[in-house]
């Protein structure tokens, strides 16, 4: 167990910010501050804020040797976010309360193989749904692993003696797969794209090393090949599995959010880092829609 003080950092609004399918709550701290279980290429964590501590001090289950080798370009700490939310014109009150309600947001730096299949998914589920798909599909290995927690019991977070987890499903594993095996998981006619796009990046059709490489445009012209992938999959994981920065991917909530407040467009100065930008408002609308405060389109509404 480490103790670690990490400013900008917010567990909570990370986790339900619609990047990342496996960081869910596993337990509380005192019965107040969320124990996150983080599965994220073969590892397993877990991580809550200290409750001894300030708001930026937290707990996690990792070494040191870990946390700084690994971890922290994970959860994306070597970036002063600041320089991002500096981007918000004066003017746009709109933006700035959405970075106040979200602030401690930050970009994961996650597998790019797994943020495919994992927006694959996605289409037409909602969060709670791809997530129980993303663990059915990892559940097929029957390769389970555990996390001892005997050292967080002392901190009464209601966990029991060790966390079971399974890894996401490498090329190879997954293409080994026969349809009903997918179809299992509840990814119904998704099956057919994650089965394409695991024979696609098996015979090296699709070279995701390469397309790290590739310009903006390049990935995801390259991502719109693959069947099944729109231009939101193709964004999402182009944003969340190659850290490109100024895409925005665009569900119902964010196109909500440019008719009402940017008259469909978005401003030119926000470009650059609008990948970051609308996760600050995705956050704030996902969670604020039930207040009225982001409306339906006229579309929508038609």
């Amino acid at each position: 167990m480490l103790r670690l003080t990490i400013d900008d950092f917010d567990l909570t609004a990370i986790a339900e910010s619609g990047q990342c399918f496996r960081m869910t709550a596993v337990g509380k701290l005192q019965d107040k501050f969320p124990v996150y279980k983080v599965i994220a290429s073969g590892r397993c964590l877990l991580i809550s804020r200290d409750p001894e501590g300030s708001e930026h001090d937290f707990i996690v289950s990792c070494s040191e040797d870990e946390w700084n080798g690994f971890y922290k370009n994970y959860f994306d700490l070597l970036p002063d976010y600041q320089t991002y939310r500096d981007y918000a014109a004066d003017d746009d009150s709109f933006l700035k309360e959405c970075i106040s309600y979200g602030k401690g947001i930050r970009i994961l730096n996650q597998d790019p193989w797994e943020m495919l299949i994992s927006f694959i998914i996605s289409q037409r589920k909602s969060v709670p749904a791809i997530r129980t798909t993303v663990e059915r599909l990892c559940a097929l290995s029957r390769d389970i692993h555990t996390l001892d927690t005997k050292e967080w019991h002392a901190l009464d977070a209601g966990l029991p003696e060790a966390v079971e987890y399974y890894c996401f499903p490498d090329v190879q594993t997954l293409s080994s797969y026969s349809m009903e095996d997918i179809q299992s998981t509840g990814a119904g006619y998704r099956t057919g794209y994650i089965m394409e796009a695991a024979r696609g990046v098996m015979s090296g059709e699709i070279d995701l090393k390469a397309l790290a490489e590739a310009a903006d445009d390049q990935l995801l012209e390259s991502l719109l090949k693959i069947q099944g992938v729109g231009i939101k999959v193709a964004t999402c994981t182009a944003l969340f599995g190659f850290h490109r920065l100024s895409l925005c991917p665009e569900d119902v909530w964010m196109k909500r959010v440019k008719e009402q407040f940017y008259s469909g467009n978005w401003p030119e100065s926000y470009k650059p880092v609008l990948g970051v930008l609308q996760q600050y408002m995705f956050y704030y609308a996902r969670l604020e829609h039930d207040r009225d405060k982001i409306k339906r389109t006229k579309r929508e509404n038609r």
